[in-house]
């Protein structure tokens, strides 16, 4: 195992005994989720809002630190900064469009002039038109781009002041509590599966990672919310355990696609598999909607998520034993 992962990282292959607990009233209210045998990490309604965040990185110097899912840390508290890094992205494309049809108008013009004889007053008429437009034009472009990178500068300030989440390389969780953050290993954590009535006769599904030997939680909320189809939870479930196992890949979803050469057990893998590092970032959501996603929905409803728990194999009091209570004898 290479030396970037520490040695608290979340190893499937290498789980170690882990004292009893739990939550039995978590256990008779909701579905805990079992651990391993990662399948389907793809959830098709989340998968526009994956390609948007994917295009944010248009080559791999882009993938700087700061954003809030990448190949070390998934956020759960990304709020206002990474959405307006997503504005950002979409003013500088727009700006990009904006300068090719606008030089159509100015080629047509130049042309118009050339072909009268026109005179340098002429020329310079038609120049300082466009200038004005050009100049919004490179505002809006390298506000766009550039912005982004001091956005992710900045949204890695809060993350040190708002650190919940979820670490790959350090196998951790933290949680910030009012001004304290609770950190726990990954592996200390049992995943159920929470459905709240939705207002509309059905249920709203939900992911949270509930510690097991105190009263800590965290909902995953942010990038799955109030699911309608509780498969998409599973398969949120199947992709973040994907996500913390660093004898895994990353999961290949759009969302962490940028950061894949990042990170040396992915990069690895996608060396020895020709993998295209712009496999999901060709990918417009008309082609999404068009060409793939009735083919991911269709293989997320036929999955069968249920299967044997490779973590209670582990834990005292569900798959070993409890452990022996000290006994005294009494002596004649």
């Amino acid at each position: 195992m290479t030396d970037e992962y520490q040695d608290t990282a979340y190893r499937s292959d290498a789980i170690p005994v882990l004292p009893p607990g739990g939550h039995p009233d978590m256990d008779k209210a909701f579905q805990r989720l079992p651990w391993g045998h990662y399948q389907n990490p793809v959830m098709p309604n989340t998968m526009e809002t994956q390609l948007a965040y994917a295009r944010l990185f248009e080559d791999e110097s882009d993938a700087e630190d700061g954003h809030p899912w990448g190949e070390s840390i998934f956020s759960v508290s990304k709020g206002f900064l990474s959405g307006l890094q997503g504005f950002l992205y979409i003013l500088y494309m727009c700006a990009a469009l904006a300068f090719f049809i606008s030089f159509l108008p100015l080629a047509a013009h130049t042309l118009g002039v050339m072909t009268r004889g026109g005179s340098v007053d002429e020329f310079a008429t038609v120049f300082y038109s466009y200038l004005y437009i050009y100049l919004v034009i490179g505002i809006c472009y390298f506000g766009g781009k550039y912005g982004r990178l001091l956005l992710a500068h900045l949204t890695n300030k809060r993350q040190r002041a708002n650190p919940t989440g979820l670490y790959r390389r350090e196998g951790v969780v933290r949680i910030k509590e009012g001004k304290e953050v609770f950190e726990a290993p990954f592996i200390e954590f049992d995943a159920y599966l929470v459905h709240t009535p939705s207002g509309r006769g059905g249920r709203y599904f939900n992911l949270v990672l509930q510690h097991r030997y105190s009263k800590h939680q965290l909902w995953m909320k942010g990038l799955l919310t109030d699911a309608m189809d509780q498969k998409e939870v599973y398969a949120y479930w199947d992709m973040l355990q994907q996500y913390m196992d660093v004898t895994r890949p990353l999961p290949d979803v759009p969302l962490f696609e940028p950061f894949r050469s990042r990170d040396p057990v992915t990069a690895k893998w996608d060396e020895r598999t020709g993998r295209d590092p712009f496999k999901w970032r060709k990918m417009s959501p008309e082609s999404w909607r068009k060409n793939h996603e009735q083919t991911y929905r269709d293989r997320l409803r036929s999955t069968n998520f249920h299967h044997p728990c490779i973590l209670d194999a582990h834990i005292q009091g569900r798959g070993l034993a409890l452990p022996e209570e000290p006994r005294g004898a009494m002596l004649a």
